[in-house]
């Protein structure tokens, strides 16, 4: 059986506001963006072993964090009472996190990332798109996890089925903290679920320390291949490292888009004019960028914009930035600080 939900205000659960480091404005995330919903601030949990007279270790520890406790309570209530015995996840994301946690699993996904080694001999189960409901019935599986972003297309493969199933958001950097949290009350590793976190925050705030007082550049994201480009916003993976790092989401600040994903256009690229324009591209990475630098300069928007005159289209890792990643965050959090502000 879980933990009572009376432990949860000990421990480090994160679905924190994002802090705009560069400009010192906050802005929601998207766990924590709905008016009404329940928050606590918590400090970690070695926090009341500081020495309160020693202001330079205080100044080191990672700030109070808002806790959505609606939003994990709801998470929380699609597994039910009872701890499942036999998972499966359909997601590397979410496999990460049962790794971090130290959590056991039947089924993973079939995937051609690179999962962690304590499942390397756990039975694969097709991918997040495409799962084997065959092979996933032959394990018994008290609960199958995957993304919230796929719930509508993987319910109508599982339901049928009569697999029992729980999704978790793995988007954006907040999503997977969020997730971490669910993760560590269902299966009762709460305790572990706050060490992962706190060492986490740590880790994020010294990078984040590094670019405060510099100009928060304009930043467009594109993901996709040569024949399809999408505009991200900051509720990404890629787009979530760059805004807690000061940069402004151009999809969002200046064009106005509120969705997500938006396809690209030339018109958009001109009226946004980013500072930087990055590229999380399927594939081959070098023939998108190409593509995309042949199409910018057949519309004659080349000379124009500030990300082409600074040398800043930057393809990004895809191994890095290509599938959202708590463990992969600190690497990725470093590479975008030296794209955006070197």
């Amino acid at each position: 059986m879980r933990h009572g939900a009376w432990k949860f205000a000990f421990i480090v659960l994160i679905a924190l506001s994002l802090v705009a480091c560069g400009s010192g404005n906050q802005t929601s995330s998207p766990a924590d963006s709905s008016s009404g919903q329940q928050e606590t601030a918590t400090q970690p949990a070695e926090s009341s072993s500081t020495n309160p007279n020693n202001s330079k270790e205080s100044e080191q520890k990672p700030p109070a964090v808002q806790v959505d406790e609606t939003k994990l309570q709801e998470l929380a209530a699609q597994f039910g009472e009872t701890t499942p015995a036999k998972s499966i996840t359909l997601s590397v994301s979410i496999t990460e996190l049962f790794d971090a946690l130290g959590l056991e699993l039947v089924g993973v996904p079939t995937t051609k990332s690179e999962l962690p080694a304590a499942y390397a001999q756990v039975q694969r189960v097709g991918s997040s798109h495409q799962p084997d409901l065959e092979q996933i019935a032959k394990l018994t599986p008290n609960m199958v996890l995957a993304p919230a972003s796929i719930k509508d297309s993987i319910d109508k493969m599982l339901k049928p089925a009569n697999l029992p199933a729980a999704y978790l958001p793995a988007d954006s950097l907040d999503e997977l903290k969020l997730s971490t949290a669910v993760l560590g009350r269902v299966y009762g590793k709460e305790d572990k679920a706050a060490e992962v976190l706190e060492s986490f925050a740590k880790q994020e705030n010294e990078i984040m320390e590094t670019t405060k007082g510099k100009e928060s550049p304009k930043v467009m994201i594109l993901f996709g291949s040569a024949e399809s480009l999408m505009v991200m916003n900051e509720n990404t993976f890629a787009g979530s490292i760059a805004h807690n790092l000061g940069a402004a989401n151009v999809l969002s600040d200046v064009l106005k888009q509120s969705e997500t994903y938006v396809p690209l256009n030339m018109e958009s690229i001109v009226t946004a004019n980013p500072d930087v324009i990055l590229l999380v591209a399927h594939g081959d990475p070098a023939a998108v960028a190409q593509k995309f630098e042949e199409d910018v300069k057949k519309n004659g928007a080349w000379e124009k914009l500030s990300a082409f005159k600074n040398g800043k289209l930057k393809t990004l890792d895809y191994n890095l930035f290509g599938i959202a990643s708590l463990v992969k965050a600190p690497d990725a959090y470093k590479e975008m600080a030296n794209i955006l502000y070197n």
